[in-house]
């Protein structure tokens, strides 16, 4: 184990050489350059200075594009958020290069006259977004995830580059000089590049500490290349003349410093997919070397995990069913008759009747997308957000039900589900004292019908309401209550569409036998009346298959 120590520390100490190394030659290099200026220094003609000037500068633009492009496809991938940083800062950055060598003195100019104060103010502005931008990229932990979504930021990128243009464009004026013809650079512009420069500075000691973090040799290109952009702003602090020697070499450290910046972003950001693959390459090899042992342990691991599965289901249906009422309550002298048949093992239908006080009682239906255990979860869900909503403290009074599946909505957008998934609900409650019922639908697709002790049989069917869903961006719905009066003696079934959705050959149960039963069960006790239902539902089930849940409750006054 030391042996090993010795050698990691011994590569990581030849890395810090080599970069002090790069840093000793390019300082060397800016000091033979001074000692020599009186026999290489000299001021380029116009027109070949132009030449390679526009061709440097679009190499570097092509490269901040290409880092751009890889960074915003590989955040939609992966989503570490420095990638969103990088997105932002080159994109901003290639176009006001663009602008800027657009608009340099002697060019043709881009929309507007090319001009010396408007082709440096463009350069001062893109290096002092792009210095800070990385800055702040190197701040942000590298491993940091992000939500965010990548296109809102660049459009917001695009709003301020394009503002950017239109103020160098047609309010110049507003801007300090930085640069004065037969003077040379103004100390604003001296000043500024030296910010630029503590902000790469800071830049780099953070890349050097992530490198530490992780031994990827891939950060000490990046230093590389933030190291190239130091001495790029130290270039264009000497010059004269923008045509001069200084010009010409910040332009050639600027291509180099961007090749290295686009080599450490993209490799790093491929290293952890090329040692994936690797890997898998290796596993693959290894099956194949050892395919039929391989299968009889995968098939014992199976049959294992399939067992434990099927148990963890039994445990997770009696959970569920544990958190359902019983299948008789009486509450406030209301007498509530229920069943539930799930499809699967869970179920992903669900109700809630819950005494809120001596008059007051909550009442809930709903049916979630999909069936099974992801169906089953949604459902615990939607009990643990709806329980504690019944009483408002702040109000001081029972929330009524159209406010409970406004908090929901709300809720359930809060939540990271698939976009989806999605629940249909009918909320109620009930005042024994006053015997109305306040009730409010959630884009259910079954009404809950009503059935007096006088014989009449009418629907509750005048709320309005929206389905759960992840619409909070774009939509919120108005939920409208709506009341009925009740009587003794009045009962009314709340029910999912299992109950009456059609099948391959027949309905489950269709309305006119639910009506009929419902009628002639007025004459006998609500659980007699569940009974009759819940006969019908098996001699019908049993010649077909249930590809629902089917849920209900009966609620007689």
């Amino acid at each position: 184990m030391e042996v090993i120590k010795k050698i990691e520390n011994k590569i990581i100490n030849t890395t810090y050489l080599k970069l002090g190394f790069l840093w000793l030659i390019i300082y060397s290099t800016f000091s033979l350059v001074d000692k020599l200026e009186p026999h290489i220094y000299w001021v380029f003609d116009i027109t070949s200075f132009l030449h390679f000037h526009t061709l440097l500068e679009f190499i570097t633009i092509i490269i901040y594009f290409i880092v751009f492009t890889v960074t915003f496809y590989t955040y939609t991938k992966i989503h570490r958020t420095r990638l969103l940083v990088f997105a932002v800062i080159f994109f901003m950055v290639g176009w006001l290069d663009f602008f800027h060598t657009m608009s340099y003195n002697g060019m043709q100019g881009f929309f507007v006259e090319a001009s010396i104060p408007r082709a440096t103010t463009y350069w001062i502005i893109a290096r002092l977004i792009q210095s800070f931008g990385m800055m702040i990229a190197a701040i942000i932990p590298h491993d940091h995830r992000s939500k965010e979504k990548p296109l809102t930021y660049l459009i917001l990128a695009g709003m301020g580059t394009l503002f950017i243009f239109y103020l160098v464009s047609f309010h110049l004026d507003i801007f300090p000089v930085l640069f004065i013809q037969g003077q040379g650079l103004t100390h604003i512009k001296v000043y500024l590049e030296y910010i630029i420069i503590l902000f790469f500075i800071v830049t780099i000691l953070r890349v050097i500490k992530d490198y530490q973090a992780t031994e990827s040799k891939f950060f000490m290109l990046y230093a590389y290349g933030i190291t190239y952009a130091i001495f790029t702003e130290v270039s264009f602090t000497m010059y004269r003349s923008v045509y001069d020697t200084y010009n010409f070499l910040g332009h050639i450290l600027k291509i180099i410093s961007a090749f290295y910046i686009f080599r450490g972003i993209f490799l790093y950001n491929l290293e952890r997919h090329f040692k994936q693959l690797d890997q898998a390459r290796n596993t693959i090899k290894s099956y194949a070397d050892n395919l039929e042992h391989t299968v009889k342990e995968r098939t014992m691991e199976l049959q294992n995990k399939n067992e434990k599965l099927i148990l963890d289901l039994e445990y997770a249906k009696l959970i569920q069913q544990s958190l359902l009422p019983e299948e008789f309550l009486v509450i406030n002298n209301v007498k509530f008759a229920s069943q539930n048949f799930p499809c699967e093992k869970v179920s992903g239908d669900f109700y809630y009747i819950q005494k809120i006080d001596e008059e007051n009682i909550g009442l809930v239906i709903a049916d979630v997308s999909g069936h099974g255990v992801a169906a089953a979860m949604m459902t615990v869900f939607t009990e643990r957000i709806i329980k504690p909503v019944y009483y408002d403290g702040r109000m001081g009074s029972y929330i009524r039900p159209d406010k409970t599946l406004e908090y929901l909505y709300r809720e359930f957008n809060k939540a990271y589900f698939p976009d989806e998934m999605h629940i249909v609900i009918f909320s109620a409650v009930y005042n024994a004292s006053t015997k109305i019922l306040s009730y409010c639908t959630g884009g259910m697709n079954t009404i809950p019908i009503l059935f007096r002790k006088s014989g009449e049989v009418e629907v509750l069917d005048q709320s309005e309401g929206f389905p759960i869903c992840k619409f909070g961006d774009y939509f919120q719905p108005l939920y409208q209550r709506a009341e009925v009066n009740l009587k003794k003696g009045d009962r009314i079934i709340f029910f999912t569409d299992g109950l009456m959705e059609p099948r391959e050959f027949q309905k489950t149960i269709n309305k006119e036998i639910l009506i009929d039963i419902m009628k002639k069960g007025m004459e006998v006790d609500v659980l007699e009346a569940k009974r009759r239902i819940d006969q019908e539902i098996v001699n019908i089930t049993e010649a077909n298959i249930n590809d629902d849940d089917i849920t209900y409750f009966i609620m007689e006054i």
